[in-house]
C-alpha cells in the first residue's frame, strides 16, 4: 500500500512540476492615440506574435504513432481560432494596462473594432 501511495505522489509531483510553454509569444505592442474631428480621444492598439516555425518532416522513414499524434495535435497560430481568441483576450488586458499607465481615458473606454491579420490583432476604440 505504501508503494502505491509513493508512486501516486511521484506521478502527481511530476505532473504538477511540468511547465507548459506558452502557446504563442508576443513580440510587439504598439499604441496609437489621437483626437477625432469632434475632439474625442480615439485609439488603436496592435499586438503581434512571433511566427512559429514548422518542424520539418523526415519522410525517409514512416512516422511512429507518437510522432503522428504529436503532429496532429500541434497548433499553429495562423490556423487556430482558439489561439487567436486567447491573444485577443490578452490584448484587451494589455490595452487596459496601457490606457491606465498613459492615463489616456479618464473614465471608461469602448472597443469598437477588432481587426485581424495573420499574426496580429488590432483593437480600435474611443474614450467615453
Amino acid at each position: 500500500m505504501k508503494k502505491i501511495a509513493w508512486l501516486l505522489v511521484i506521478l502527481l509531483t511530476a505532473c504538477a512540476s511540468q511547465d507548459d510553454a506558452p502557446p504563442f509569444e508576443i513580440n510587439n505592442k504598439q499604441f496609437y492615440g489621437k483626437n477625432d474631428e469632434q475632439g474625442s480621444k480615439i485609439f488603436a492598439y496592435v499586438v503581434s506574435v512571433k511566427a512559429q516555425g514548422r518542424k520539418p518532416l523526415n519522410l525517409d522513414k514512416p512516422l511512429t504513432r507518437r510522432q503522428f499524434k504529436d503532429l496532429a495535435e500541434q497548433e499553429y497560430f495562423e490556423e487556430s481560432s482558439s489561439l487567436k481568441l486567447m491573444l485577443e483576450d490578452q490584448a484587451v488586458e494589455l490595452l487596459n494596462q496601457e490606457l491606465k499607465a498613459r492615463q489616456y481615458c479618464n473614465d471608461e473606454h469602448i472597443i469598437d473594432d477588432v481587426l485581424w491579420r495573420d499574426l496580429s490583432v488590432q483593437l480600435r476604440g474611443r474614450c467615453l
